[in-house]
């Protein structure tokens, strides 16, 4: 049966961790787009945070089907067909954990926007630069923890200065929140995401909603 959809990774697959892509992934995506193959990407980052890659292989923010947040918001045409995001109880209590932690920059996702936290002094140079290299250009910084969302958060994700603290993160984690989904992608992050919230069930549900099958989908990193 012929492949219909490529559902591509990004960071790691397309992207290196300074967020280039190389001549060769390039090339390749515009070759499957070139034969009338449908891309989606599947990633972990929010909706701004593909703006590179479709401007490098040609894809449209508005027709590209993506899911994103690590599956927690699904769209189709441009418009979100999915969500699966955190409630305000748990992201109140991951905020009110996390926040304790020193050198922890708690990191809000919303669909339209990003907000943080640093709870100790942080060397801004470099955060901006882990910030942009996710292609998080736009950002607000709540003064204090109570100022953060709880409501319709895609994602929590803390950004560390060292790979020690990270895995210390979830060494510590609190019981009354061992349902949420968490990953350690890179060793300067976590991720926390609601407990079933999924890429996986994303891209699935995206494939229902365009009548693709399973088999005729590749799935990419």
């Amino acid at each position: 049966m012929a492949i219909k959809l490529i559902a591509l990774d990004i960071d790691g697959t397309i992207v290196d961790s300074d967020n280039n892509i190389s001549t060769a992934n390039e090339k390749a995506i515009k070759k499957i787009i070139s034969k009338g193959i449908l891309v989606a990407l599947v990633t972990g980052r929010h909706r701004g945070g593909t703006k590179k890659v479709m401007d490098t292989v040609g894809l449209d923010m508005k027709k590209t089907p993506l899911v994103i947040s690590n599956g927690a918001l699904v769209y189709l045409g441009g418009d979100i067909v999915w969500k699966d995001f955190l409630t305000a109880d748990e992201a109140d209590k991951v905020i009110k954990f996390t926040t304790k932690i020193p050198g922890v920059v708690t990191t809000i996702y919303q669909p339209n926007h990003v907000h943080l936290h640093c709870n100790s002094p942080f060397d801004r140079d470099w955060l901006e630069d882990r910030l942009k290299a996710f292609e998080i250009d736009r950002f607000s910084v709540a003064d204090t923890p109570d100022d953060l969302a709880r409501e319709d958060v895609t994602k929590i994700m803390l950004i560390t200065e060292d790979s020690e603290t990270a895995p210390q993160v979830f060494e510590m984690w609190p019981e009354e929140l061992s349902n949420l989904k968490c990953t350690h992608s890179y060793p300067y992050l976590c991720e926390i995401n609601s407990s079933t919230c999924d890429k996986g069930l994303g891209l699935k549900i995206l494939c229902e909603k365009l009548g693709i099958l399973p088999e005729e989908v590749l799935a990419v990193g």
